[in-house]
């Protein structure tokens, strides 16, 4: 693609408010849409030749930025494409880019009966970050590159890859990705041919379960803290390894530090009320973390992607 042509959609000094379940007002000196794969791959290229930092914005959930202004350059990850490229008797492999919402992959997936991506429905990602978190439901548990078979990546030069599904070294919150720093941008996934109501059935009864137990409808990330390790929890005697168990029983339930507040439903989770500022969201989870520390001896670590300009 021409490199004028790139240039010319390239935004300044953009403002991240719309793009961010969380709410807040952050402006990225640099800003472009990437609508196709040759987006995604050409400003990848550009950033590497004019030495920028880049970030890819997925869903802008699970993510906080530590800085009112950053100079990287961000990414909007709008390329959207699926495509059937395999089918037998008993299932299917589709390819689907990695800016698909996630939401929107599963209704499809109900819609023509294909079973494995149903406990997502209500996840507010996309495709890409879904993979580099290797987004989870607990209720039975299932993650997210669990189906998953092959994938493209861009990786840090802007050359495209192949990679099966072992490359990715899946475990709990966690793919390589996080290390590598490489881009989806499709990823093959294997699902099973079922019958449409036994699916949606799967999927609507998880998202129930959110609706009754999480904060629906409201400015937050998700959950802010990683639960802790099985070990850990026989080691202090705890009846879970839930991290808004820790931070409930610390009493820190509707605690807030200016318009951020701890949720009375999950206490795992952060709501902005409207206004709220950077410093305010890390003093609130600097506080959690101390009181936790102090009453479980337990040091709670991110689940989210927390970025700034050193990343």
């Amino acid at each position: 693609m021409d490199k004028a042509y790139i240039q010319s959609r390239i935004e300044k000094n953009k403002d991240l408010y719309p793009f961010l379940t969380l709410k807040i007002h952050v402006i990225a000196q640099f800003f472009f849409e990437a609508k196709t794969s040759d987006d995604l791959i050409d400003i990848k290229k550009n950033a590497i030749k004019q030495k920028i930092p880049l970030f890819i914005l997925g869903g802008g959930s699970n993510l906080f930025f530590t800085k009112n202004k950053i100079k990287t350059l961000v990414v909007k990850n709008s390329y959207i494409d699926l495509n059937k490229i395999k089918e037998d008797e008993n299932s299917v492999l589709i390819k689907v880019s990695s800016g698909y919402p996630v939401s929107s992959l599963v209704n499809l997936c109900i819609e023509h009966g294909w079973a494995g991506l149903e406990y997502h429905l209500g996840l507010p990602g996309t495709v890409g970050g879904a993979i580099f978190m290797n987004s989870k439901w607990m209720k039975p548990p299932s993650f997210f590159g669990d189906n998953l078979i092959e994938a493209e990546l861009i990786d840090e030069k802007g050359n495209l890859k192949k990679v099966k599904r072992d490359y990715f070294q899946f475990d709990y919150d966690y793919s390589i990705l996080q290390k590598t720093k490489e881009l989806v941008l499709t990823a093959t996934f294997k699902v099973k041919k079922e019958k449409r109501d036994e699916i949606k059935k799967r999927a609507l009864d998880a998202l129930e379960y959110r609706k009754k137990t999480q904060p629906l409808g409201v400015a937050t990330c998700g959950c802010f803290f990683q639960n802790i390790k099985e070990e850990e929890r026989q080691k202090k005697k705890l009846p879970t390894t839930s991290a808004g168990y820790l931070i409930d029983k610390a009493g820190l339930k509707n605690f807030s530090v200016g318009d951020f507040y701890i949720s009375p439903v999950h206490a795992n989770f952060v709501i902005n009320k409207g206004g709220g500022k950077i410093e305010d969201l890390q003093k609130l989870l600097n506080i959690v973390k101390e009181k936790v520390k102090n009453k479980f001896g337990i040091i709670l670590k991110e689940e989210v992607v927390k970025y700034d300009d050193t990343n």
